[in-house]
């Protein structure tokens, strides 16, 4: 039986292998159809980038750490009862010309309460919420609360975009500086562009609030965006003077390697943030998980169909 086994063994491997290459083969002489994926996906980003700014007057929705106003953790048992959909219904339903986002907070994995974010006075919100449900809340046993300024959060907000766009230029320059090649140098900008656009409006369509730690979080999408796009980009430009076979076959095989060391490299990456995103009860992890996930999955559409598709393009022209 082992020996059979042995014996086998290449056979079924080769096979595999086969199956492997055909499957990148297909893929890769597919590049330009498939380029229809980044460019669906780009125009709907746009589409909710430009919904947000009409409703919240910037390219994201914000909570209450970039917008201003109350955030208030009710951990009343009595309020147990209701759900985050619920409660917010109930607050939009009495308080009509203000805004809230409800949503419920968990403890040693039970429901514990609920963060509610608004534009209210913290003793309006009090006084209904005692209403509805015949109590008399206290703090701190009851509730917390915490009210940020409009105006200071406005500056936390411009700062932050400030630090995006300071951040892009400069990983601009440095592409520019170090490849000195004009096609593969662009195709990575785009590739940046494409990933915080695309993340931006995926959480916009999500109905994601983000806080200053996801502007974080999408500071770190651009610096692994760069890493997977220089990747792609030096070892297709490496040797490639030193080797007697055209351009295009060079890319090809060049492009394997590459492909397969990104796609494990995601793989780990997106292991560890999805166990993250699973076990977590904190909101601030959960949103930074949230969005390095959707970041890896769009910077993988990014790299491995838009930029290798300009690189294709590029490789091929060169041999006429």
């Amino acid at each position: 039986m082992k020996k059979n086994k042995v014996q086998d063994s290449p056979v079924e491997k080769a096979f595999e292998n086969e199956k492997l290459n055909n499957a990148f083969n297909w893929y890769y002489s597919k590049l330009y159809i498939l380029l229809l994926i980044p460019l669906g996906l780009f125009l709907l980003s746009i589409f909710s980038i430009m919904q947000a700014i009409d409703v919240d007057g910037t390219p994201i929705y914000r909570d209450i750490s970039l917008k201003g106003g109350l955030s208030l953790t009710l951990s009343n048992e009595e309020f147990l009862e209701y759900s985050a959909t619920e409660l917010q219904i109930m607050l939009q339903e009495n308080f009509i010309e203000d805004s809230f986002a409800v949503r419920e907070f968990q403890m040693q994995g039970q429901k514990a309460g609920f963060i509610i974010n608004t534009n209210i006075e913290e003793e309006d919100l009090i006084a209904y919420l005692n209403n509805l449900q015949g109590v008399d809340l206290q703090i701190p046993q009851d509730f917390t609360s915490s009210f940020i300024a409009p105006s200071l959060s406005q500056a936390f907000f411009t700062q932050a975009m400030s630090v995006l766009l300071v951040s892009f230029v400069l990983i601009s320059i440095i592409v520019f500086a170090v490849f000195r090649k004009f096609v593969p140098s662009i195709a990575i900008v785009i590739s940046i562009i494409f990933d915080l656009v695309v993340t931006v409006g995926i959480l916009n369509l999500l109905g994601v609030e983000v806080s200053i730690a996801g502007i974080g979080a999408l500071l770190m999408l651009i610096g692994y965006s760069i890493d997977t796009d220089i990747l792609l980009t030096n070892r297709v430009l490496r040797e490639q003077k030193s080797r007697r076979v055209s351009f295009a076959h060079h890319f090809q095989e060049k492009f394997q390697d590459s492909f397969k060391t990104g796609m494990l490299m995601a793989g780990t990456t997106l292991s560890a943030a999805i166990a993250a995103i699973i076990i977590t009860n904190s909101e601030v992890i959960f949103q930074i998980t949230l969005i390095l996930i959707i970041g890896l999955i769009v910077d993988a559409i990014s790299t491995w169909i838009q930029n290798a598709a300009m690189l294709k393009w590029w490789m091929q022209n060169k041999d006429k």
